[in-house]
């Protein structure tokens, strides 16, 4: 569709006719994925948004698919539809999804106990490894890049004696709070789901979050083209 603006013809987006293709799509959805929506329902009795981690029920359709299998770089829903997978796990599954060494690994570390809480050969090995391949001294295991944030913060603020953080703006770094802040208007605020949640200005790591301009700096990055490099135009 098209409209008449300040002399030109302009296109414009028809919302009636975007909403209705969206329920259509959003309809059509819920028919091919019958098993799919009846775990998310069933799963709504005793999980948080009926699934295991919030953000997983953030899906276009109005409910995740559930995953049946997944093998290399494809996964396969409960209704039997077949994905290339372009996420693997937010890089937890690079190599792919349940890769044969990695398999067998996990089943014979599996059979001789994973959660003694102490410290194996395999640790040893694997820190030295890592300090071959990357060239630092010094490596500490964490289970989620948002722990390994908290450590880095704490011992950089342990370091260098500063208390204030520089977080790239409107990036994930986790759930740590000092990393849950974006600028808005020039300030900066709390990620939205954390705001209601950020009163009080003595709330600690243990409690409610901290309030992000006390503990916190956003910055936004932009690439800059002086006009002496700018492409002529043609």
């Amino acid at each position: 569709m098209t409209v008449e603006a300040a002399g030109r013809r302009v296109v414009t987006v028809d919302r009636d006719r975007l909403s209705a293709r969206l329920e259509h799509e959003v309809e059509a959805f819920r028919e091919s994925h019958p098993r799919s929506l009846e775990l998310s329902e069933r799963s709504r009795s005793s999980l948080l948004f009926g699934v295991p981690m919030s953000w997983m029920a953030r899906w276009a359709g109005g409910f995740p698919v559930f995953v049946q299998e997944a093998k290399g770089a494809r996964v396969v829903d409960v209704d039997g539809h077949e994905y290339v997978d372009l996420c693997l796990g937010d890089t937890g599954a690079m190599a792919g999804h349940s890769p044969e060494p990695v398999v067998q690994a996990l089943a014979a570390q599996a059979a001789r106990g994973s959660t003694a809480m102490l410290p194996t050969e395999d640790a040893a090995w694997v820190g030295e490894e890592l300090a071959r391949r990357f060239g630092l001294p010094f490596w500490q295991f964490a289970l989620t890049a948002t722990d390994a944030n908290r450590f880095a913060l704490r011992l950089a603020r342990e370091v260098t004696g500063r208390a204030k953080v520089l977080v790239f703006d409107w990036c994930y770094h986790g759930s740590v709070d000092e990393a849950l802040a974006a600028t808005q208007y020039g300030v900066v605020r709390a990620a939205r789901r954390e705001r209601r949640a950020a009163r009080s200005p003595g709330a600690d790591d243990e409690g409610r979050p901290v309030q992000r301009p006390r503990r916190a700096r956003a910055k936004r990055f932009e690439a800059r083209t002086s006009p002496a490099s700018s492409p002529s135009p043609r």
